[in-house]
C-alpha cells in the first residue's frame, strides 16, 4: 500500500509541476511539499543560487533530522532536465543542468598523466580514474552496455601511455573470444576458461610472492615510493564463469576455489607491488562478485542492470537499473558520477598497436613472449 500510494505522489507531483508556469526554483519548494519532506512544519529553506554555463545550483539550510532521501530523484521528471541531488554538512544542494549526456563519446587517444585514464563524460565535464591512487576496479553490466568495452578502452589507453611499463594478464572468459585478437607484447598471458584461469594465476601467484621477497629485501612498502616504473594489470572479462557449480568435478571446483584466493589476494595485498585487478561480471551476486574484491576495490562501475538488488551488490546503491543508454555507467569512489563512457573499436585498436605486434607473433600459435592457455 505504501508504494502505491507513493508512487501515485510521484505522477501526482510530476502532472502537477508540468502544468505550473513557475521557475525551477518554485517547482523544487513544491515538490518538497508534495512529498512531505519536512520536519514537523519545517522545509528545507533556500539561502543561495549559482549559475554556470552548464547548470544552476540551488542550495538549501535544513532542519536537523531530516536526510537525503531517494523520493527526490523524481526532481529530474518533475523539471524535465538533468538534476544532480547531494546531501553535504546538513545542507541539500540541487543542481540543474542545461543539457543533457551525450549518448556517444569518442575516445580522442589524447595522453593523460600518470597512470590516469579517461574512465567517462559526465554533466560536469570529463571524468578520470588514477590506478596509482586506486588500484582496484570492478565493473557490472547486463551484456551489450558497454562492460567490455571499457575493459578494452582501460588497455588501449594504458599501452598508449605506458608501452614499456604496462603489462597485462588477461582471463577472458568468453572464450577469448574478445582479447585474444589483441595479441601484443604488452599482454603476457591470456586465459580463455575458467580452468586454465587456474594456471595463469598459479604463475602470477608465484610472481607476486617473489616481489613481495625483493620489496621486503629493498626495504619497500609501496610501488609508489619507489622507481619501479611496471604496473600489473590483471583483467578478468566475466567473473562469473569462476564460482563453482554443481556440475563440477570436486577438483574443479578447488581449482576455481583457489583462482578465487589468488583473485582475492591481489585486491587485498598485491596493489603495494604493483598489481592492478580490474574485476568485471554480468551480474553481481554475492557469490558472483567475492566479497574480498568487492571491498578492497575502491572504484566501482556499472553499467545497466537489471534489478535494483543488482545495483545495490555492485554499487551499495541503486541506480544501475535505471540507466537507459549504451555505454552510460555510474562511477563510484569517494564521489559518484553518471558518465558516458568514451566507445573505442577493436579496428581502431588493431590499427595503432601493429608496431607491437611482430610478424613472429602474429597468431597465437607464434607466440613466444606471451603463454596462451585453453
Amino acid at each position: 500500500m505504501d508504494l502505491l500510494i507513493g508512487g501515485g505522489l510521484a505522477a501526482f507531483t510530476i502532472y502537477v509541476a508540468a502544468k505550473w508556469n513557475k521557475s525551477d526554483k518554485d517547482k523544487i519548494q513544491h515538490t518538497f511539499r508534495n512529498l512531505n519532506y519536512k520536519i514537523k512544519d519545517r522545509e528545507p529553506k533556500h539561502f543561495k543560487t549559482h549559475r554556470t554555463d552548464q547548470y544552476t545550483l540551488y542550495s538549501y539550510h535544513v532542519p536537523y533530522g531530516l536526510v537525503d532521501d531517494e523520493k527526490l530523484n523524481v526532481l529530474e521528471k518533475v523539471l524535465n532536465k538533468p538534476v544532480g541531488v547531494s546531501f553535504v554538512n546538513q545542507k541539500l544542494h540541487i543542481k540543474v543542468y542545461k543539457q543533457t549526456l551525450p549518448k556517444e563519446v569518442k575516445y580522442d587517444w589524447n595522453p593523460t598523466e600518470g597512470w590516469t585514464l579517461p574512465i567517462g563524460v559526465s554533466l560536469d565535464g570529463p571524468v578520470t580514474h588514477d590506478f596509482d591512487k586506486i588500484p582496484h576496479m570492478t565493473i557490472a553490466g547486463m551484456t551489450r552496455q558497454g562492460k567490455t568495452v571499457l575493459l578494452k578502452l582501460i588497455m588501449a589507453h594504458l599501452i598508449t601511455n605506458h608501452p614499456d611499463n604496462a603489462e597485462f594478464h588477461i582471463i577472458d572468459l568468453k572464450g577469448g573470444l574478445e582479447f585474444a585478437q589483441h595479441n601484443y607484447r604488452q599482454i603476457k598471458s591470456i586465459a580463455s576458461n575458467s580452468l586454465d584461469a587456474f594456471n595463469l594465476l598459479a604463475r602470477l601467484s608465484d610472481e607476486i610472492e617473489r616481489d613481495m621477497t625483493f620489496f621486503k629485501s629493498k626495504g619497500y612498502t609501496n610501488v609508489l615510493n619507489t622507481d619501479i616504473k611496471k604496473r600489473k594489470f590483471i583483467i578478468v572479462d566475466e567473473g562469473a564463469e569462476l564460482v563453482p557449480h554443481k556440475s563440477m568435478s570436486k577438483d574443479e571446483k578447488l581449482d576455481i576455489d583457489y583462482c578465487q584466493y589468488v583473485l582475492s589476494n591481489i585486491a587485498r595485498v598485491a596493489g603495494a607491488l604493483g598489481y592492478r585487478l580490474i574485476f568485471a561480471t554480468q551480474y553481481p551476486t554475492a557469490d558472483t562478485l567475492p566479497r574480498q574484491i568487492k571491498q578492497n576495490a575502491d572504484a566501482k562501475v556499472s553499467f545497466r542492470l537489471p534489478t535494483e538488488v543488482a545495483s545495490r551488490v555492485a554499487l551499495d546503491e541503486q541506480g544501475a537499473e535505471t540507466l537507459n543508454n549504451v555505454g552510460r555507467a555510474i562511477y563510484r569512489t569517494t564521489d559518484k558520477h553518471v558518465i558516458q563512457v568514451p566507445y573505442v573499436t577493436d579496428t581502431d585498436i588493431k590499427r595503432r598497436f601493429a608496431d607491437y605486434v611482430s610478424a613472429a607473433e602474429e597468431t597465437t600459435e607464434g607466440r613466444t613472449d606471451t603463454v596462451f592457455f585453453g
